[in-house]
């Protein structure tokens, strides 16, 4: 097992907006843990703040008596809900809904007459830290926000993200603007309630941005995969712990998002973010080894940890969508919109990453087109033919 490194007094620095506070604890509204009402406190500068709480509805229904305990929790430490928790349905759906669940909670924060000394608390996954972040940064030119992330992606990655974006249609992220936290509490006690696939692609995001980024960090997941899949809360908070360490230092990284951003749209968002991330992976993976980028033999663990963890398992109902490759290739030209180029990052070894900046259209035709074949074998031949 992994050492669990000290987060708890944690500044992560980001370039637009300064440093704020990250806190990891074990269970955030045990009323005996001061963590939570020290950083409402300290965003009402010194005295405890009216609170929007916005949650996802899988947190609530899931984690048992939650409610109860939070509203003990704020009754213990002074802490004044602003108005009626919203809560959202949670899911790529409630960014896909024309802004409609952003403006509920905006008009809910507007009605709640949440001002400057007043804090919005989301608490959830990707999608609704995503929304609600979206609300409180068009309130009143930006009203502070406490992030409060639920699954293991955002815990270790996902939450610590510098803006927050809604889809259009069949552009994801096509709205994004700045939206930067006031503090992010990490509730690993969440962890026990999330739901299989939710946490199976948790694994894969956190895989996916360790290798390009930090060999150390794949061999952590390597070695603790067992415990991981078994949701052992001890491999958990290293994972997040040292994820969070590590993004600190080297920021993060769009790899193999261009491709799991297209996959999910063409799936009309039925593809979950974190399958779809395990499987721009590997396709960008077995893309480096055919450019002689990348040797096969230091990518096998890659393929062989996301199979285990079971984050590839959206591929055997996806497997339809390679059927359009050049579908899939227009991911590249949605690229070269947000960013003004191609550029991507390419695996060089386990744990660096290299840039190509014009990407080979036909190296790229020629690995999807045997893509489900080799990642899946007579599994996905035998689901291709019922």
């Amino acid at each position: 097992m992994a050492k669990i490194k000290k987060t708890e007094e944690t500044q992560i620095s980001w370039k637009a907006e300064g440093a704020y506070p990250i806190r990891l604890v074990d269970n955030a509204f045990d009323e005996a843990d001061t963590t939570l009402a020290t950083i409402l406190r300290t965003c009402g500068a010194g005295e405890m703040p009216r609170v929007l709480l916005v949650a996802d509805y899988n947190v609530v229904h899931y984690t048992e008596g939650i409610g109860s305990r939070i509203g003990r929790y704020f009754q213990a430490h002074g802490i004044k809900l602003a108005g009626p928790a919203v809560i959202l349905s949670g899911g790529e759906r409630i960014k896909n809904d024309k802004r409609q669940s952003a403006l509920r909670v905006a008009r809910a924060a507007i009605e709640a007459r949440i001002g400057c000394r007043d804090v919005l608390l989301a608490i959830g996954g990707g999608s609704v830290l995503d929304v609600a972040g979206f609300a409180a940064a068009q309130i009143r030119s930006g009203i502070k926000f406490v992030r409060m992330p639920t699954t293991l992606a955002t815990q270790a990655e996902g939450a610590y993200s510098d803006y927050a974006a809604l889809n259009e249609g069949y552009v994801k992220d096509a709205y994004r603007i700045p939206s930067h936290p006031a503090a992010v509490v990490v509730d690993v006690s969440f962890t026990r309630t999330i739901l299989d696939g939710v946490w199976f692609g948790g694994i894969g995001e956190c895989l996916r941005y360790a290798v390009t980024q930090d060999a150390a960090l794949v061999k952590l997941i390597s070695t603790n995969i067992d415990a991981l899949m078994a949701r052992d809360e001890a491999a958990a908070k290293a994972l997040i712990s040292n994820m969070i360490d590590v993004r600190a230092k080297k920021g993060a990284t769009d790899f193999a998002k261009w491709s799991a951003m297209r996959l999910e749209a063409m799936s009309n968002y039925r593809l979950p973010h974190g399958y779809a991330l395990a499987i721009g992976t590997c396709l960008e993976g077995l893309y480096a080894i055919e450019r002689g980028v990348l040797k096969a033999s230091d990518w096998e663990i890659v393929p062989t940890l996301l199979r285990k963890c079971g984050a590839l398992q959206g591929l055997v109902h996806s497997q339809r969508l390679f059927s359009q490759p050049a579908n899939i290739l227009m991911g590249l030209d949605a690229l070269s919109i947000t960013t003004g180029s191609m550029a991507r990052i390419l695996p060089k070894a386990i744990g660096k990453g290299v840039v190509e900046e014009t990407p080979d259209r036909e190296v790229y035709e020629s690995v999807l087109s045997r893509f489900v074949e080799t990642m899946l074998g007579s599994e996905g031949t035998e689901a291709k033919q019922a």
